[in-house]
């Protein structure tokens, strides 16, 4: 077994709640002529032997998320009568058992559907061009590095760069605030079912800027026509190694973007900062934002409103003619209120924006002004941002009222002094205290994981996470948990 990644670790925590198919990723390809199904039968299970994180498994050992061999093998299923596509896409996968893709064909349709804890964005272009190839009778060319490379990479990094981030985040990082779309207040950030309103943003070519970087302005400035003083989306970003992406694996996180949008402005300037912001951000993307501020409490999304933005190339040939592939199919699942998903072929932006229940009386209207909003930036960059969006709310939102901090709980009982011998064990620290704070240790959602795990195997006890972030003392968590 070899040890998840923090970012793994992070995702596997918000995925364990409950069967959300908000981590599924998804590839749908509509082939031009009935395929081969023998031929690509033997092209999928090449796939998954090249690429050994797509038949692994996430297990728990102790309160630490590991890849393990998974029971079953990742092989082509063809579908049988009255099966539907749609509920391929939103079948749950048993992480500890794995495999953690599936392939099934429905005619000239294959869904290849992979958990994000071992796919990522890149990782679909990298499986249907492997998938491709070895349908052509290809061999390509041998991996550099193993998953287990990839991995202790990925772990040398975080630590030679936690510190820094760290640093960058602590004067930077505020919770973000409920975003107003129209008349709404939208606070959601876990995961839960949803819908998804499809359209193409008309996100032009502007001097300085990447499209990207336009799209996520003008998402901004929206954001900030609607009457949000200050702005703060999620959005997914690649920890991959620059160079050619050779290799299957879940190498992304999700990082916050804020802004605080000047009407005065030109849509330009804006930009410009908005664009520094992310530069400046990008050298610390090799760490996840909960390793690099210790007390956030675990969410699906770091913001109610989230982006992720990919360019794609063409699509790959089987059998002499290109195929037809969704790449952004939805699995009935979101994570936050609106997650807006685009891929970019280089001429047309493709978006999906994938929004909770709250979300669904104002999604549209939202993809509406964003639209208007890249067509006046298009007309004149110069225009201010005040002029940009629509009418903007149109009646004032209730804000909610910040929850109340927790009341100070009252010392524990008989639990104390077996429940802090689990923290001594876990830090390493035969010196703490029944009262000393877990995050002032050092700690973070890696170590409450490990010391829920433990105390549930020894104890008997069960306590979830957020009781750390409410309560972060040996005294606080057996208190709160009912023990006497």
């Amino acid at each position: 077994m070899i040890q998840a990644s923090a970012a793994q670790h992070g995702m596997w925590v918000a995925a364990s709640g409950a069967a959300s198919t908000a981590y599924h990723m998804p590839l749908v390809v509509t082939f031009a002529h009935d395929p081969d199904v023998g031929l690509l039968t033997k092209s999928c299970a090449a796939v998954v032997e090249r690429h050994a994180l797509l038949s692994s498994a996430i297990v728990d050992r102790d309160g630490v998320a590991y890849l393990a061999r998974a029971s079953g093998a990742a092989g082509l299923r063809v579908a049988g009568p009255g099966e539907s596509v749609e509920e391929e896409l939103t079948r749950p996968f048993d992480l500890a058992e794995g495999p953690l893709i599936r392939f099934v064909l429905f005619g000239r349709t294959l869904v290849a559907t992979a958990h994000h804890l071992i796919f990522d964005g890149y990782s679909k272009e990298v499986l249907l061009r492997d998938l491709a190839a070895f349908y052509a009778g290809e061999i390509p060319v041998p991996l550099p590095r193993t998953a287990a490379d990839e991995l202790a990479a990925d772990a040398a990094r975080l630590a030679g760069d936690r510190a820094a981030a760290a640093e960058f985040w602590s004067g930077r990082w505020a919770e973000p605030l409920p975003v107003v779309v129209g008349d709404h207040v939208l606070t959601g950030r876990d995961h839960g079912a949803g819908q998804v309103h499809a359209f193409e943003p008309p996100v032009p070519d502007l001097p300085g800027l990447t499209r990207f970087e336009t799209l996520l302005a003008a998402i901004h400035a929206t954001l900030g026509g609607h009457g949000n003083p200050r702005v703060t989306t999620g959005v997914d970003l690649s920890t991959r190694a620059p160079g050619p992406v050779g290799t299957v694996g879940s190498f992304a996180t999700e990082l916050p973007v804020d802004s605080q949008p000047d009407p005065d402005a030109s849509f330009a300037e804006f930009a410009a900062e908005l664009r520094a912001a992310l530069r400046a951000m990008y050298p610390h993307r090799s760490v996840p934002l909960a390793r690099a501020v210790r007390r956030l409490r675990p969410h699906a999304a770091v913001a109610p409103v989230s982006v992720s933005y990919r360019r794609v190339g063409a699509a790959p040939r089987f059998d002499g003619a290109a195929a037809d592939v969704d790449w952004l199919a939805f699995a009935g699942s979101v994570r936050g209120d609106l997650q807006l998903q685009a891929v970019d072929d280089g001429t047309t932006v493709t978006a999906r924006l994938r929004y909770s229940a709250a979300a669904a009386p104002v999604a549209a209207r939202f993809a509406e002004d964003l639209c208007e909003v890249l067509t006046r930036v298009a007309a004149a960059p110069a225009t201010r941002v005040r002029d940009l969006a629509g009418s903007g709310a149109s009646a004032p939102a209730v804000m909610p009222e910040a929850p109340a901090s927790a009341p100070a709980p009252a010392p524990g009982g008989a639990l104390v002094e077996p429940v802090l011998a689990i923290w001594r064990d876990v830090f390493g620290n035969q010196s703490i205290g029944p009262d000393d704070d877990l995050f002032d240790l050092g700690g973070d959602s890696l170590t409450a994981t490990q010391i829920i795990a433990r105390m549930r195997k020894t104890l008997g006890l069960d306590v979830d996470i957020d009781t750390f972030f409410d309560y972060p003392t040996v005294n606080g968590v057996v208190h709160a948990a009912g023990a006497r």
